[in-house]
């Protein structure tokens, strides 16, 4: 993990991996943590699989558990206590630091011949595609282009209407980056909506309630 940037200190701290995301405990000699870590854990994975912007997954999150005050009384310490308030310090902190959307992309190599070229590549331009390459071997043309996933649906037929039908293509994921900002408060709203929540997402304050 030093090689990754983690000293050796917080890597002997590292307690749960969920997906591409890390919980690290970094306390020193807080007394009963060790017996609530498995919740805190469990809570960990709920904030990853469940994230304060819009419920969607979380990607690429390092959690250091920097302290924490436990009650005196066993009682208190138990799931229905420890699970919220360690899910709601998770989603405080990510507030804090400051949230984004991400949107999957796919690498689209299209084959086309020249007379079509300008209808292909204006149908990529149409769904937010970024033109990453263009070659050619005789009258055929490639294109190599970046398009988000959510933008490809009817594509199969669009590509083929522009270009007359004399088009072959691929696809392969190409991982996540950040949706625009411009579009980012719109698609949260949509996804929020559509989960029958607040259009509007809770800031750090509501977490520290």
């Amino acid at each position: 993990m030093e090689a990754l940037g983690i000293s050796r200190d917080e890597g002997r701290g590292l307690v749960a991996v969920e997906g591409t995301n890390i919980l690290f405990d970094v306390t020193k000699g807080i007394q009963n943590l060790n017996e609530t870590m498995d919740l805190v854990v469990d809570a960990f994975k709920e904030a990853m699989n469940r994230g304060p912007l819009a419920n969607e997954k979380v990607y690429g999150l390092k959690v250091r558990l920097v302290d924490a005050k436990l009650h005196e009384d066993s009682i208190h310490r138990g799931p229905a206590q420890t699970i919220p308030a360690a899910r709601s310090g998770v989603y405080g902190a990510m507030c804090v630091a400051g949230r984004v959307l991400l949107e999957p992309l796919q690498k689209v190599t299209v084959n086309v011949p020249q007379e079509v070229l300008a209808n292909a590549t204006r149908e990529l331009q149409r769904r937010r595609g970024e033109i990453q390459d263009m070659t050619s071997v005789g009258d055929l043309q490639t294109i190599v282009a970046k398009v988000p996933v959510g933008e490809m649906f009817g594509f199969a037929s669009d590509i083929r209407s522009a270009t007359a039908g004399k088009v072959l293509w691929s696809t392969e994921s190409m991982g996540f980056e950040t949706l625009p900002t411009e579009l980012q408060p719109e698609i949260v709203g949509q996804i929020r909506q559509r989960r029958g929540l607040k259009p509007e997402p809770y800031d750090a304050s509501y977490y520290a309630g």
